[in-house]
Protein backbone atom coordinates (compact mmCIF):
# COMPACT_ATOMS: atom_id res chain seq x y z
CA UNK A 1 0.00 0.00 0.00
CA UNK A 2 1.32 3.50 -0.73
CA UNK A 3 1.88 5.41 2.41
CA UNK A 4 0.02 8.27 1.52
CA UNK A 5 -2.90 6.32 1.04
CA UNK A 6 -5.23 7.24 3.87
CA UNK A 7 -4.10 11.11 3.34
CA UNK A 8 -5.33 10.53 -0.54
CA UNK A 9 -8.72 9.44 0.35
CA UNK A 10 -9.18 12.03 3.11
CA UNK A 11 -8.11 14.42 0.49
CA UNK A 12 -10.71 12.74 -1.94
CA UNK A 13 -13.73 11.83 -0.01
CA UNK A 14 -13.85 13.46 3.24
CA UNK A 15 -15.59 16.83 2.20
CA UNK A 16 -18.82 18.60 2.78
CA UNK A 17 -21.55 17.76 0.01
CA UNK A 18 -23.04 20.48 -1.14
CA UNK A 19 -24.26 21.87 -4.68
CA UNK A 20 -21.26 23.49 -5.71
CA UNK A 21 -18.71 20.55 -4.87
CA UNK A 22 -15.82 21.61 -2.75
CA UNK A 23 -13.15 21.24 -5.86
CA UNK A 24 -14.40 24.07 -8.51
CA UNK A 25 -13.47 26.32 -5.26
CA UNK A 26 -10.63 29.00 -6.27
CA UNK A 27 -8.54 27.94 -3.08
CA UNK A 28 -9.30 24.34 -2.82
CA UNK A 29 -6.68 21.83 -1.25
CA UNK A 30 -4.45 20.18 -3.98
CA UNK A 31 -2.53 17.05 -3.87
CA UNK A 32 0.32 16.39 -5.54
CA UNK A 33 2.26 13.24 -6.22
CA UNK A 34 4.23 11.71 -8.98
CA UNK A 35 2.58 9.91 -12.10
CA UNK A 36 3.90 6.63 -10.40
CA UNK A 37 2.52 7.50 -6.99
CA UNK A 38 -0.71 8.77 -8.08
CA UNK A 39 -1.49 5.50 -10.45
CA UNK A 40 -0.80 3.49 -7.37
CA UNK A 41 -3.04 5.77 -4.99
CA UNK A 42 -6.15 5.08 -7.65
CA UNK A 43 -5.64 1.61 -8.09
CA UNK A 44 -5.67 0.78 -4.54
CA UNK A 45 -8.64 2.82 -4.27
CA UNK A 46 -10.45 1.49 -7.55
CA UNK A 47 -9.02 -2.38 -5.55
CA UNK A 48 -10.18 -1.95 -1.70
CA UNK A 49 -13.46 0.50 -2.79
CA UNK A 50 -15.49 -2.01 -0.75
CA UNK A 51 -14.29 -1.86 2.52
CA UNK A 52 -12.27 1.59 2.60
CA UNK A 53 -14.96 3.67 1.40
CA UNK A 54 -17.60 2.05 3.82
CA UNK A 55 -16.64 4.99 6.42
CA UNK A 56 -17.65 7.19 4.04
CA UNK A 57 -21.65 8.53 2.79
CA UNK A 58 -22.85 7.93 -0.42
CA UNK A 59 -23.04 11.56 -1.24
CA UNK A 60 -19.47 11.85 0.04
CA UNK A 61 -18.32 8.61 -2.23
CA UNK A 62 -20.31 9.70 -5.16
CA UNK A 63 -18.61 13.71 -4.96
CA UNK A 64 -15.20 12.24 -4.53
CA UNK A 65 -15.69 10.04 -7.78
CA UNK A 66 -16.40 13.33 -9.64
CA UNK A 67 -13.33 14.45 -8.26
CA UNK A 68 -10.92 12.37 -8.73
CA UNK A 69 -12.27 10.02 -11.54
CA UNK A 70 -13.52 12.99 -13.44
CA UNK A 71 -12.54 15.56 -15.79
CA UNK A 72 -13.99 18.72 -14.35
CA UNK A 73 -12.72 18.24 -10.85
CA UNK A 74 -9.23 17.56 -11.73
CA UNK A 75 -6.49 15.44 -14.18
CA UNK A 76 -5.33 12.31 -12.03
CA UNK A 77 -6.99 9.52 -14.33
CA UNK A 78 -4.69 10.84 -16.82
CA UNK A 79 -1.33 10.08 -14.99
CA UNK A 80 -2.89 6.30 -16.26
CA UNK A 81 -2.13 7.06 -19.71
CA UNK A 82 1.38 8.43 -18.33
CA UNK A 83 4.29 6.99 -20.29
CA UNK A 84 6.54 7.95 -17.14
CA UNK A 85 4.55 5.13 -15.22
CA UNK A 86 5.11 1.77 -16.44
CA UNK A 87 2.53 -0.16 -18.43
CA UNK A 88 1.89 -2.94 -15.84
CA UNK A 89 1.19 -0.46 -13.21
CA UNK A 90 -1.64 1.43 -15.39
CA UNK A 91 -3.23 -2.12 -16.42
CA UNK A 92 -3.38 -2.94 -12.82
CA UNK A 93 -5.04 -0.01 -12.24
CA UNK A 94 -7.77 0.11 -14.84
CA UNK A 95 -8.70 -3.76 -13.75
CA UNK A 96 -9.31 -2.63 -10.71
CA UNK A 97 -12.25 -0.82 -12.03
CA UNK A 98 -14.17 -3.92 -11.86
CA UNK A 99 -13.76 -3.96 -7.72
CA UNK A 100 -15.02 -0.40 -7.61
CA UNK A 101 -18.05 -1.86 -8.98
CA UNK A 102 -18.41 -5.72 -7.38
CA UNK A 103 -17.39 -4.39 -3.91
CA UNK A 104 -19.05 -0.32 -3.76
CA UNK A 105 -21.38 0.21 -6.40
CA UNK A 106 -23.19 -3.25 -6.88
CA UNK A 107 -23.44 -3.11 -2.50
CA UNK A 108 -24.43 0.73 -2.36
CA UNK A 109 -26.67 1.31 -5.77
CA UNK A 110 -29.91 1.18 -5.89
CA UNK A 111 -30.81 -0.99 -8.91
CA UNK A 112 -32.14 1.81 -11.28
CA UNK A 113 -31.52 3.15 -14.87
CA UNK A 114 -29.85 6.51 -14.80
CA UNK A 115 -30.27 7.24 -18.53
CA UNK A 116 -34.27 7.16 -17.85
CA UNK A 117 -33.68 9.14 -14.63
CA UNK A 118 -35.34 6.41 -12.47
CA UNK A 119 -34.26 7.09 -8.64
CA UNK A 120 -31.63 5.66 -6.91
CA UNK A 121 -29.11 6.49 -4.43
CA UNK A 122 -26.86 9.22 -4.27
CA UNK A 123 -24.07 6.92 -5.61
CA UNK A 124 -25.93 5.94 -8.95
CA UNK A 125 -25.02 8.95 -11.11
CA UNK A 126 -21.15 8.07 -10.58
CA UNK A 127 -22.37 4.00 -11.21
CA UNK A 128 -23.76 4.88 -14.40
CA UNK A 129 -21.27 8.11 -15.67
CA UNK A 130 -17.85 6.43 -14.83
CA UNK A 131 -16.97 5.65 -18.54
CA UNK A 132 -18.09 9.18 -19.43
CA UNK A 133 -16.98 11.38 -17.06
CA UNK A 134 -13.32 9.69 -16.69
CA UNK A 135 -10.86 9.88 -19.80
CA UNK A 136 -10.08 6.07 -20.01
CA UNK A 137 -12.46 5.11 -23.17
CA UNK A 138 -13.00 9.30 -24.53
CA UNK A 139 -10.05 8.93 -26.15
CA UNK A 140 -11.38 5.91 -28.53
CA UNK A 141 -14.87 7.44 -29.68
CA UNK A 142 -12.95 8.46 -32.95
CA UNK A 143 -9.44 6.60 -33.24
CA UNK A 144 -8.45 3.42 -31.78
CA UNK A 145 -5.01 4.66 -31.23
CA UNK A 146 -5.50 8.20 -29.36
CA UNK A 147 -5.59 7.04 -26.16
CA UNK A 148 -1.83 6.73 -25.84
CA UNK A 149 1.16 7.72 -28.22
CA UNK A 150 2.01 4.20 -28.73
CA UNK A 151 0.14 2.06 -30.73
CA UNK A 152 0.82 -1.45 -29.40
CA UNK A 153 -0.11 0.16 -24.87
CA UNK A 154 -3.23 1.66 -26.97
CA UNK A 155 -4.02 -1.99 -28.00
CA UNK A 156 -3.41 -3.65 -24.73
CA UNK A 157 -4.95 -1.12 -22.52
CA UNK A 158 -7.72 -1.42 -24.76
CA UNK A 159 -8.20 -5.21 -24.14
CA UNK A 160 -8.07 -4.72 -20.24
CA UNK A 161 -10.75 -1.69 -20.77
CA UNK A 162 -12.59 -4.47 -22.63
CA UNK A 163 -12.42 -7.23 -19.89
CA UNK A 164 -12.81 -5.00 -17.11
CA UNK A 165 -16.26 -4.05 -18.58
CA UNK A 166 -17.38 -7.68 -19.59
CA UNK A 167 -16.72 -8.28 -15.80
CA UNK A 168 -18.88 -5.93 -14.73
CA UNK A 169 -21.75 -6.40 -17.11
CA UNK A 170 -21.39 -10.12 -15.80
CA UNK A 171 -22.24 -8.41 -12.14
CA UNK A 172 -25.99 -9.30 -11.15
CA UNK A 173 -27.08 -5.57 -10.24
CA UNK A 174 -29.05 -3.56 -12.91
CA UNK A 175 -27.38 -0.08 -12.60
CA UNK A 176 -23.92 -1.75 -12.79
CA UNK A 177 -24.97 -3.65 -16.20
CA UNK A 178 -26.02 -0.01 -17.57
CA UNK A 179 -23.27 1.27 -16.43
CA UNK A 180 -20.41 -1.10 -18.20
CA UNK A 181 -23.02 -0.51 -21.36
CA UNK A 182 -22.40 2.95 -21.02
CA UNK A 183 -18.96 2.37 -21.35
CA UNK A 184 -19.08 -0.05 -23.98
CA UNK A 185 -21.12 2.66 -26.21
CA UNK A 186 -17.90 4.74 -26.05
CA UNK A 187 -15.39 2.40 -27.03
CA UNK A 188 -17.78 0.86 -29.89
CA UNK A 189 -16.48 3.00 -32.80
CA UNK A 190 -12.67 2.08 -32.61
CA UNK A 191 -13.88 -1.66 -31.95
CA UNK A 192 -17.17 -2.81 -33.08
CA UNK A 193 -16.61 -6.58 -33.12
CA UNK A 194 -15.74 -6.72 -29.71
CA UNK A 195 -18.39 -4.36 -28.47
CA UNK A 196 -20.80 -6.81 -30.02
CA UNK A 197 -19.09 -9.96 -29.23
CA UNK A 198 -18.98 -9.15 -25.17
CA UNK A 199 -22.96 -7.51 -25.50
CA UNK A 200 -24.51 -10.53 -27.54
CA UNK A 201 -22.68 -13.11 -25.05
CA UNK A 202 -24.39 -11.22 -22.01
CA UNK A 203 -27.70 -11.28 -23.73
CA UNK A 204 -27.21 -15.32 -24.58
CA UNK A 205 -26.88 -16.10 -20.67
CA UNK A 206 -29.08 -13.10 -19.30
CA UNK A 207 -32.66 -12.03 -19.84
CA UNK A 208 -32.42 -8.21 -18.92
CA UNK A 209 -35.55 -6.71 -18.41
CA UNK A 210 -37.29 -4.63 -21.30
CA UNK A 211 -35.59 -1.16 -20.42
CA UNK A 212 -32.00 -2.74 -19.90
CA UNK A 213 -32.48 -4.83 -23.01
CA UNK A 214 -33.47 -2.32 -25.20
CA UNK A 215 -30.25 -0.02 -23.50
CA UNK A 216 -28.47 -3.05 -24.45
CA UNK A 217 -29.34 -3.40 -28.21
CA UNK A 218 -28.24 0.61 -28.51
CA UNK A 219 -25.08 0.12 -26.61
CA UNK A 220 -24.20 -2.83 -29.30
CA UNK A 221 -24.36 -0.17 -31.84
CA UNK A 222 -22.67 2.46 -30.24
CA UNK A 223 -25.97 4.83 -29.98
CA UNK A 224 -26.69 5.51 -26.59
CA UNK A 225 -25.42 8.81 -24.58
Amino acid sequence: MNPRYQEWLKHVFDHEVRKRAWYFDDEKPEFEASPIEMTELIGQTFLCAGKDLAGYTDEKVDQGIWYFAGMSGSDFMFELKSPEVPLTKRLEAIGNIFYLYSDCFAKRCAETLGHLSEEGSALNPSCYMFWDISPITLFWDKNPFTYLENPQESKQTQGVVLNVLEKILNIEHRACREGALHGLRHIAYSCPENVREIIDSFLCKNKPDEKLLAYALKAREGNVL
